[in-house]
């Protein structure tokens, strides 16, 4: 069979996803002609798709030697790394594409989405290690990929604004809360009852504050211990009440008029305390809202079993919030998992559970809420 008749076999494999049988048939191009560019492509492409990733890199490595110019090996590369979260190794990759050229405009397009989402990606990796001296970098690159021309003083505002979300990413469950007046104590126990918050003691101006379990109750230092206090305010800030001009309590409905959120809103959106009903009428989601979905809370199936309590962790990439760090159950409520999950994100960021496994990112009976 001819070399062309050959590839268009490999397309017609690779778009019916049988991965394997395209390597197969790159394989017997390779035996006719060793350096075929095509048939490098979709062999490497393959292995990755199949998580041979070392094996895919190490061919893409040897191409790139032959055929230095071509973007399509650092194309893959670069999902490689990312689907690797080495993310700096695939910024590099970025970096490489753009020095040879893409003269397509819609691909060229497309890499610079993935350019920046990858870029988000190591920024969030970066100021979780505390190296803000790579993350401005990194921060200015995603700045100059997006034509976004500000004064050096506004890049710093913008930047610090941009690590505070970031370092408050993964929340506690507890707070420890120090209240600075009995009026700003009844301001607070208003707002924690009105979000159905219980406790069995108040009597205090230091709380602890357990925002999945929603209890509150007096503590005294001495049970602190090494824990941080904080103000009231800063709670607030925690459990996104702020911009308080902003917010709203509002209740938002799907498109046939079922009830699908209760609680604060931002931009018509959810974010802060509130509820997600399934179409049953049973609760789906309690705690608090960001801006992909809640962070802190628990989360039940449609019949009413208590499905995850815990805290999620904000995507920086595309897709929701993912779990972090809590209990998983099934739809029997037994527990089957307890403590911190394992999540990998693929080439633009969607994160996945590799550890509790089986346990779906989300459920099919969700209901469409729209996220700011």
């Amino acid at each position: 069979m001819e070399i062309e008749k050959l590839l268009d076999e490999c397309r017609s494999l690779y778009y019916e996803n049988n991965y394997h049988d395209v390597i197969k048939t790159c394989n017997e191009i390779l035996k006719r002609d060793f350096n075929n560019q095509r048939a490098l492509g979709y062999k490497a492409r393959c292995l990755y798709l199949l998580e041979e990733c070392e094996e895919a890199l190490t061919l893409l490595n040897n191409a790139i030697i032959l055929y230095p110019n071509n973007s399509y090996f650092f194309d893959i590369k670069a999902d490689i790394f990312m689907h690797k979260e080495e993310y700096g190794k695939a910024i590099e990759c970025y970096n490489e594409i753009f020095k040879i050229g893409v003269s397509d405009e819609d691909t060229l397009d497309f890499i610079k989405r993935e350019y920046e989402t990858c870029l988000n990606l190591r920024i969030d990796q970066l100021i979780e290690k505390e190296k803000y001296v790579e993350a401005w970098k990194c921060y200015n690159q995603k700045l100059k990929i997006k034509s976004i021309d500000l004064e050096r003083s506004a890049i710093i505002d913008e930047f610090k604004r941009y690590v505070k979300n970031r370092t408050t990413r993964f929340k506690n469950k507890q707070y420890y809360v120090k209240i600075s007046s009995n009026e700003a104590k009844s301001k607070l126990i208003k707002f924690l009852k009105e979000n159905g918050f219980k406790s069995n003691a108040d009597s205090g101006l230091l709380f602890l504050i357990d925002v999945v379990d929603k209890t509150y109750n007096s503590v005294s230092v001495e049970e602190v211990g090494d824990n941080n206090i904080i103000s009231e305010s800063k709670f607030y800030d925690k459990v996104n009440y702020y911009p308080r001009d902003m917010i709203s309590y509002k209740r938002l409905h799907g498109e046939d008029g079922n009830l699908v959120y209760e609680g604060y809103t931002l931009y018509n959106a959810p974010y802060g305390f509130g509820i997600a009903y399934f179409a049953n009428g049973n609760i789906y989601r309690e705690g608090i809202f960001d801006m992909k979905g809640i962070v802190q809370g628990k989360e039940y199936y449609p019949s009413g079993q208590l499905r995850f309590e815990g805290q999620w962790s904000l995507t920086g990439g595309y897709g929701p919030n993912a779990p972090y760090d809590g209990n998983a159950y099934s739809e029997d409520g037994d527990l089957i998992y307890s403590g911190k999950f394992e999540i990998k994100r693929g080439g633009v960021g969607w994160p996945m559970i590799q550890n509790p496994k089986g346990f779906p990112l989300e459920q099919k009976e969700r209901p469409k809420i729209d996220y700011y």
